[in-house]
């Protein structure tokens, strides 16, 4: 469970564990509930069916202590009665599944994030895998905690270097022979410039200037704007 200590909009600067949040997990360490995997875009039946089976396998699980997997594929409603279910078997750490398609689809990102996090307990902790270093400032301005190091393990297996503006292929720069870790450290840099911004109310600048130098997350921040003013003004300080 998150301690909050802080709010800059609806980003949370807390405790998780040992560990500030928002922070990056090392994605070989995470123990994972029993669930089971859904495509993202798959008819609505099927996809309530396999969320209940996942809340059926969490439910078998011998301690509360593993990260339980939020299913649902693309359907909102069924992505907060996921996290609600399983916030009532006791988990109080929650990983969104899909979070690649999420990525690629913003209004679908922000639906099932936003609505996820105004319905389940404000102390339960949110995880999203697989995020890009461009993507994360905008994803700990919505509600996200915990992020991981999958995307760099990915990229640096692909060959490519992450920064915190974009991904580019490691053989036009060549500037490290160690891009894993290379893309680790950006992950890191990511997540103290975060915690730093909000230390200082100022996350939403940061978003900003992300969103100039990236048309995808342009579009997200335009969304998140025109669609989710008032979940914003809820935890925007007044001064």
């Amino acid at each position: 469970m998150l301690k909050i200590n802080a709010h800059d909009g609806p980003a949370r600067l807390g405790q998780w564990k040992e560990t500030i949040t928002p922070t990056v997990i090392d994605y070989k360490e995470i123990e994972i509930v029993k669930n089971v995997a859904t495509p993202f875009k798959i008819q609505k039946e099927i996809a309530q069916e396999y969320m209940e089976q996942t809340i059926e396998l969490a439910k078998e699980e011998e301690t509360l202590e593993k990260i339980a997997v939020i299913q649902g594929a693309q359907y909102t409603d069924l992505r907060i009665k996921c996290a609600q279910e399983l916030e009532k078997l006791g988990y109080t750490t929650l990983m969104f599944a899909n979070t690649d398609e999420l990525q690629r689809n913003p209004q679908d990102l922000l639906s099932i994030i936003i609505q996820t996090r105004e319905n389940i307990n404000p102390n339960t902790t949110l995880y999203f895998p697989f995020a890009t270093t461009q993507i994360i400032p905008i994803l700990t301005y919505i509600g996200i905690d915990l992020f991981d190091t999958s995307r760099a393990i990915y990229e640096a297996k692909n060959n490519n270097i992450m920064t915190n503006t974009n991904i580019y292929p490691q053989e036009d720069y060549n500037i490290t022979d160690n891009i894993e870790q290379e893309n680790i450290n950006q992950l890191k840099f990511t997540i103290k410039e975060i915690q730093e911004n909000i230390k200082n109310k100022t996350l939403r600048n940061l978003t900003e200037q992300k969103a100039a130098t990236n048309p995808e997350i342009m579009s997200l921040h335009r969304l998140l704007d025109k669609n989710y003013q008032d979940y914003l003004q809820k935890y925007t300080q007044l001064y």
